[in-house]
């Protein structure tokens, strides 16, 4: 089966929101998927959640939705029902857990937010039934807005284990332990506006960047600030067996493009960007050979993305040979240039 991830559309900010949004929604609808999951923020106002009713009114396949924090801007989620509005289905031969995080916090000056994100009893239990009785064989994707697994407030800088994050999920091991008894798993996760992807043992987390780019700050050609990703959504399979691959899709043709050499400007790095790479990933390039991913768990590490492999500070090739071998058996080649 076929179906496609988008997350953080958030309509009504920047430029261009709406005629975007209609060509991300072509662009998935052209893939023939069964089913769309997105993955929340739909936008700040009720003017946004009336925009995203109206552009989505005719997609002709299912859309299951996971709550998003701007949703409690927005009014879409009353706070009285926030962190209750969990759902599933089955279809394609897969199970769908979609799993609301957001909860309401009263604003106070050391947490400014009117929100944090949580995996609480309830909903474990919840999980925990939800769970029970399918094959082990069966494939599982579990939704959230926040992820499950990640190491961006590290890499934003942020004090991490916070009592009431709002950059990850607190209990969020106990939601992967279970998990752990099935053979095929995929975490589906926005927030970020990055492209994630990594494995807490065989489960793969895949946080996928935003339809909205930065915002919308330059239209349709808002890249994402911390992994330069362009504007784009996530196309996942599922093979008979029940093995999953997916790959990040830029809905602008002229962008979908799986890499380029990028310049950290602040210290002068230079990196060959693959803008969905995973731990599996393997990027060759020219006569320097493989070359090694940067640690995310790094101090070096803060402020970039996770999916950066360095090149040699004394690299002075204009053009650079870069193969790229996904995990799936994709393989691409490509002349990237500085």
């Amino acid at each position: 089966m076929k179906f496609i991830y988008f997350t953080d559309i958030h309509l009504c900010e920047g430029r261009d929101y709406s005629k975007g949004f209609e060509r991300c929604l072509d662009s998935m609808l052209s893939h023939s998927p069964q089913l769309l999951v997105n993955g929340g923020d739909l936008g700040i106002t009720p003017e946004a959640l009336a925009l995203y009713d109206e552009l989505t009114e005719e997609v002709p396949v299912p859309i299951l939705h996971s709550n998003g924090n701007h949703e409690m801007c927005s009014g879409y989620l009353p706070r009285e029902r926030a962190g209750t509005a969990h759902n599933s289905a089955n279809i394609g031969g897969a199970h769908f857990a979609i799993l609301d995080t957001i909860r309401y916090f009263e604003p106070t000056e050391a947490h400014p937010n009117n929100w944090h994100a949580l995996a609480d009893e309830t909903m474990l239990e919840w999980l925990a039934d939800d769970l029970s009785g399918l094959d082990p064989k069966t494939p599982i994707f579990v939704a959230s807005h926040v992820s499950l697994s990640t190491t961006f407030p590290f890499r934003l800088g942020l004090q991490p284990d916070m009592a009431f994050p709002t950059n990850a999920v607190a209990n969020a091991d106990k939601v992967l332990d279970l998990l752990k008894p099935f053979a095929h798993v995929a975490t589906l996760h926005g927030h970020d506006h990055e492209n994630c992807r990594h494995f807490v043992e065989h489960i793969e987390i895949m946080t996928t960047a935003a339809v909205a780019g930065a915002w919308w700050k330059n239209g349709l050609d808002s890249r994402c600030e911390w992994g330069h990703e362009p504007q784009g959504y996530r196309l996942i399979e599922v093979d008979d067996d029940g093995a999953i691959s997916s790959r990040f899709i830029a809905y602008v043709p002229e962008q979908d493009q799986p890499a380029e050499c990028y310049l950290h400007e602040a210290s002068g790095r230079r990196f060959i960007n693959v803008y969905d790479a995973s731990p599996k990933t393997r990027v060759e390039a020219g006569e320097l050979g493989p070359l090694a991913a940067i640690d995310p768990h790094a101090e070096s590490s803060i402020g970039l993305g996770t999916h950066l492999y360095e090149l040699p500070s004394d690299f002075d090739r204009r053009t650079i040979e870069t193969r790229i071998i996904f995990e799936d058996g994709r393989t691409c080649e490509l002349l990237l240039h500085h």
